[in-house]
């Protein structure tokens, strides 16, 4: 166990400032530092804690579970909202359609009722929490408007009004930390733009080209108000400071502070809600334009500096995107959770089945999720239990604070729980601890709280938390 009265960090800068450091200035480690952090919360926590005899009844259900349920990579691409390599997107455009519906994968969870809450009409379904994302984003670019083009969200003279049109729901509640969503989409643009452009001018990157773009993306977008719809676009080949402790961030384009959980799902059927009798009808095809622009290659170009490695290109995403960089401060501690930028690995894993974009030679050193739909299950499991006072508020429908103790207990003991269960299934099933990644686990856990959210046998809320973390 870690000494907590030991910086870590400022051990790690002694080293360095005396020249005992063989990391090259610029160099990206593959290590993301998550699980060790998580260890640390659960070795020190008094408010959460694991059962290990929950931790193996656990492992023996999940395990069972997951051999029923046959989860693999190839679950992604079974989702009835999420686009089909070679169907409905080219691989540029699969890459920036996962890029995008992880930067914006946060904060769904309603106060409201089933029937007020926020949810989209798409495909004659009403989707809600994380599917109201992914269904928002096909629909939008069904009408026209390339919102998962990187290079449109810097080009789009009125990016809010754009966001706004393209996450209009179908009930009075609109979906939350909307301002934020914009804020997260601008700052993601200007790093890509900055950081990952093709130095030699190709794929429209110049400013003379951003301008010139800036008049095309707005004339698809004033075509899809108008109900123009000829000319259908594939996905991603067409025109178009932080405070880690309380979940505030802010743009580097904005002075306007943003507060801020990613959900992801591979079964859909208890998140939607039938409207008609077309939900076995698929979307129209998408089809390429005749005068396409070039490719946006910006989020290529950052996972290509990945060199095939799921942690380092998560440490990328941490270093040069504030809106990635998910931590606070536990005991004294800095602690990483890196939920989104460690979900947007994983789902590049599914979505191309380990190959080509997503293949990943370390994908098992990814962690658990750290949202609020995983510990809500393992406290059903047994596996975590909870300080009265901390039940108390649950219960209560009480909101935590982002980076408020009790809310880095409950994702930090989380993700060690989910890592206890692999061992223990490893044990348990010598050579399955292999193909048992917290990544699997994680859908699967997921999955299991919807349903169970779904029969109502939640046999307790899920923590409330607003934040652009999770």
């Amino acid at each position: 166990m870690d000494d907590p009265d030991v910086d870590h960090e400022l051990i790690a800068l002694l080293r360095e400032s005396l020249g005992f450091s063989n990391k090259a200035p610029d160099a990206v480690s593959s290590d993301t530092g998550v699980l060790k952090d998580a260890e640390f919360i659960a070795h020190n926590a008094i408010d959460v804690a694991l059962s290990m005899y929950g931790t193996r009844d656990a492992a023996a259900s999940l395990y069972k579970a997951m051999c029923e349920r046959k989860y693999s990579t190839e679950t992604w691409s079974e989702h009835e909202l999420h686009p089909k390599l070679g169907v409905d997107v080219d691989e540029v455009g699969l890459v920036n359609f996962v890029f995008t519906m992880d930067l914006l994968n946060f904060s769904f969870w309603s106060e409201k009722s089933a029937e007020e809450r926020y949810q989209v009409e798409y495909r004659g379904k009403l989707w809600t929490g994380y599917n109201s994302l992914v269904a928002c984003l096909r629909r939008g670019l069904d009408d026209g408007i390339p919102i998962t083009t990187p290079r449109f969200w810097r080009s789009n003279a009125d990016l809010q009004a754009t966001v706004a049109k393209v996450f209009a729901g179908a009930t009075d509640e609109s979906i939350p930390l909307l301002e934020q969503r914009v804020a997260v989409l601008k700052e993601a643009g200007d790093v890509l733009h900055e950081t990952f452009r093709d130095e030699e001018g190709g794929g429209m990157t110049s400013d003379e080209n951003d301008d010139s773009n800036s008049l095309v993306s707005s004339q698809s977008v004033k075509d899809a108000d108008m109900g123009e719809k000829e000319g259908v676009h594939i996905f991603g080949s067409v025109s178009v400071g932080q405070n880690s402790a309380n979940g505030e961030f802010t743009p580097a384009t904005s002075e306007s502070q943003v507060h801020t959980p990613a959900e992801h799902a591979v079964q859909v059927d208890d998140q939607s809600t039938h409207v008609n009798h077309k939900s076995n009808e698929r979307p129209p095809a998408l089809k390429h334009t005749e005068a396409q622009d070039p490719p946006d290659m910006t989020v290529i170009r950052l996972i290509d500096e990945a060199d095939h490695s799921a942690g380092k290109l998560v440490n990328l995403l941490a270093k040069h995107f504030p809106c990635f960089r998910d931590e606070g401060r536990f005991e004294g501690r800095k602690v990483r959770f890196l939920k989104r930028a460690q979900i947007f690995v994983a789902d590049l894993w599914a979505a191309f089945n380990g190959k080509s974009f997503g293949e990943f030679y370390d994908i098992g050193h990814l962690t658990m999720f750290a949202d609020y739909r995983v510990p809500q299950m393992l406290y059903n499991l047994g596996v975590l239990t909870f300080a009265p006072p901390v039940e108390g508020r649950l219960r209560r429908l009480e909101e935590l604070k982002s980076g408020e103790s009790w809310e880095l207990q409950l994702r930090g003991c989380s993700i060690w729980a989910v890592e206890l269960i692999r061992r223990q299934i490893g044990a348990d099933h010598p050579g399955a601890e292999a193909e048992m990644h917290a990544v699997l686990l994680d859908f699967l856990l997921y999955d299991l709280a919807k349903e169970f959210e779904s029969s109502g046998t939640e046999s307790i809320p899920h923590h409330r938390t607003r934040s652009i973390w999770y």
